[in-house]
């Protein structure tokens, strides 16, 4: 992952330099003007700036410059001037102040891959629609009820229609603009009554075939969203389909962990990709930010590890090829899972908690 630092101390470059964390590359800025050209500035995920006074015009230029993108603050002033200025600056509301010992350990924070818990807000996202988000949406709903216990809920926001109620067996009971037309008089209790439940823990709202966001505004989405995100301890957003808009980018901003699904085609993959830098220009973590593999084709080159190598996006993992499952989807069979689709909820819970096999030297120890 590309960072890149700025300070006016050359003697903190080694020590900078040497809190990197593996998988990351650092590049310096040596001349604070006429970056917003720059391909490398383009392409870095996160800024370091290294305070040693305060105040300091290039460091509030490049600040300011390289919002909403994340910004590390190193402070070095004796007095820690620059602590709590994140507080008082909107447009840096993603900016992280440190000293210099925690720099490490907040790259890490950013830049990571993480497991979800008994919290998580998930957006599955394709702009080309070539992968199927609504069943990926539908085994990690599942996985997540089996392992916390309580209903997750799926918004199936997907374009030019939603599926997960249909591969359910399930008819769409109330669809997302109708709550966004109700806001004046929604309620949990009131949601409650829906019988949103369309199997296996899951609670589906849709949406309508129509494309009519008359009734869409800023204040009813949020509205709406706090309310469920009061209800549901896990939220699954569908959004596979959708292109670029406000309404994907108030939704993505509301989750925690953003999979971009693709086969192994280059213009899939590129799609991806081109996704991933407006999430990034979002201002969201760029650890979030997963590649989800979903093959086009049983026997499909490159595999994983190869594009991991290629691309400038983390791939969380890959999922099984899918065939054989359309006979399920179509007899309404998904639950309980069995066979093709057993197979694939055992590849989905590896995604969510990134289940990795032990190291050489932990079987040798007996841990």
């Amino acid at each position: 992952m590309q960072l890149m630092a700025y300070t006016a101390d050359h003697h903190a470059k080694l020590d900078v330099s040497e809190a990197i964390p593996e998988g990351c590359t650092l590049t310096w800025i040596e001349d604070a003007s006429h970056l917003s050209s720059n391909l490398a500035w383009k392409q870095t995920r996160i800024l370091i700036l290294v305070a040693s006074d305060w105040p300091m015009s290039d460091i509030d230029s490049l600040m300011d410059n390289f919002a909403p993108r994340h910004v590390i603050l190193v402070d070095l002033t004796p007095e820690a001037h620059w602590h709590g200025i994140q507080q008082n600056q909107q447009v840096r509301k993603h900016l992280h102040w440190c000293e210099l010992e925690g720099l490490t350990d907040l790259i890490i924070h950013l830049t990571q891959m993480t497991s979800f818990d008994a919290t998580s807000r998930l957006a599955l996202l394709s702009p080309r629609n070539d992968c199927d988000g609504a069943l990926l949406a539908i085994a990690t709903a599942s996985q997540l009820q089996r392992k916390h216990k309580q209903p997750v809920l799926l918004l199936d926001l997907g374009r030019p229609y939603s599926d997960v109620s249909s591969y359910l067996g399930s008819g769409d009971r109330i669809d997302f603009l109708t709550l966004l037309e109700k806001k004046d008089y929604l309620s949990a209790q009131w949601l409650g009554e829906q019988e949103l439940d369309a199997g296996a823990g899951i609670h589906v709202i849709g949406m309508p075939d129509s494309d009519n966001y008359s009734a869409v505004t800023m204040e009813a989405l949020v509205e709406v969203m706090d309310l469920l995100e009061d209800m549901y301890s896990n939220i699954i957003i569908n959004l596979t389909g959708m292109p670029p808009s406000p309404l994907l980018f108030f939704m993505v901003n509301r989750c925690d962990q953003h999979w971009l699904l693709a086969d192994q085609k280059n213009v899939s993959l590129k799609s991806a990709c081109d996704l991933a830098e407006l999430l990034y220009l979002q201002g969201i973590r760029p650890g979030s930010v997963n590649l989800v593999l979903a093959p086009f084709s049983p026997e499909v080159m490159p595999g994983k590890e190869m594009i991991q190598n290629q691309l400038p996006i983390l791939v969380r993992g890959d999922l099984p090829y899918t065939y054989a499952v359309i006979t399920d989807i179509n007899a309404n069979a998904l639950f309980p899972p069995s066979g093709e689709f057993r197979l694939y909820m055992k590849a989905v819970e590896k995604l969510l908690w990134l289940s990795t096999e032990k190291s050489r030297w932990q079987f040798s120890l007996g841990w």
